[in-house]
């Protein structure tokens, strides 16, 4: 029996130490980055404490949205303040909960939320969730994301590091045996947009595989529905105007094959809401707004041209809405 247990205290010391080693190799940055004040979500969220009640429009999404809208461009067509709070792989609950933390500092009149089937998957990137999360000031707000928009996972995987980095490891053990080229850091931001001048090479367009669809993501429609309705809801409840957009992809990705899940099931989707108005910019007057392969970075991330089609797109909807 003693034996026996003395395997467990092992185990567990074992379990304690490469938890520890993980957090002082993947967490140790964010804390340096935090006291730096470098850090991305940290600086955007405290343009929105520090702000309060600035902003007339406020941007959700992923990096596609990060990377897509230069509020530098909405402002000057607008005559607005707005403010890109896009963050890395945001899942749409975490949009939604971030919209709530968001509303306690700020009343906007518009909401942007960016989407593609990719932000309504069963697969979550915990790491990015949580550093977004971290830096909300409402423990209850940030409590509600972890346990009722990611469940059991989410709070596992909040507590222990060796799931939380599971992905990022596994893509270090890669990389050690692979020329993978370094990402150059994130530097250049302004007001939550990041300004990337990376242009598509030809090697990586010529490898482009198709857009997200029904077969190659796991998009959950349940999980979409129940939290774009809470979007839904809350911003009616605070009489802001919600808007929902694809960002656009590279049209030789577009060009790959004619499958269409991702846009027909927006299409679908928003055909018989009448509150809400939902854009595909892949096609949004297409006829002024034509996008090259050389407006992006990669296979779905706008650079800097990229992201002034982009902005100005929104722009126009924007004052569409407003004289209709």
């Amino acid at each position: 029996m003693k034996k026996f247990l003395k395997h467990i205290a092992y185990g567990f010391f074992f379990f304690v130490l490469i938890n520890l080693l993980i957090v002082l190799k993947y967490e140790y940055p964010a804390y340096k980055a935090i006291k730096e004040k470098t850090h991305k979500n940290y600086l955007k969220w405290n343009n929105i404490y520090e702000n309060k009640n600035t902003y007339d429009l406020i941007i959700l999404g992923s990096s596609r949205s990060y990377t897509g809208f230069n509020p530098k461009v909405i402002d000057s067509v607008l005559k607005l303040k707005s403010f890109n709070m896009g963050t890395s792989a945001q899942d749409i609950a975490e949009s939604y909960h971030s919209l709530v933390e968001i509303l306690n500092h700020q009343n906007p009149k518009y909401i942007v939320l960016e989407t593609y089937l990719d932000l309504s998957d069963d697969r979550h990137d915990y790491y990015q969730i949580f550093s977004n999360a971290s830096f909300f000031k409402s423990s209850s707000n940030k409590f509600e994301l972890i346990s009722n928009g990611y469940g059991s996972n989410g709070i596992a995987n909040y507590f222990i590091p060796l799931m939380k980095f599971n992905n990022y490891i596994k893509q270090d053990i890669i990389t050690l045996f692979s020329k993978a080229a370094q990402k150059a850091p994130e530097t250049d931001w302004y007001k939550g947009y990041l300004k990337d001048t990376v242009i598509i090479t030809k090697k990586k367009i010529a490898a482009l595989s198709p857009v997200p669809n029904f077969d190659n993501t796991p998009f959950n429609k349940e999980r979409f529905n129940t939290y774009f309705n809470k979007i839904k809801e809350l911003t009616k409840s605070k009489g802001i105007k919600l808007i929902v957009l694809r960002t656009p992809y590279p049209p030789t990705r577009l060009k790959l094959d004619d499958n269409a899940d991702e846009e027909n099931f927006y299409k679908s989707y928003f055909k018989n809401i009448t509150d809400v108005k939902f854009y595909d910019l892949n096609h949004y007057k297409a006829e002024i707004f034509k996008y090259s392969d050389e407006d992006f970075s990669d296979h779905h991330h706008a650079n800097l041209t990229g992201a002034k089609k982009i902005s100005l797109q929104l722009s126009d909807i924007i004052k569409t809405n407003q004289t209709n």
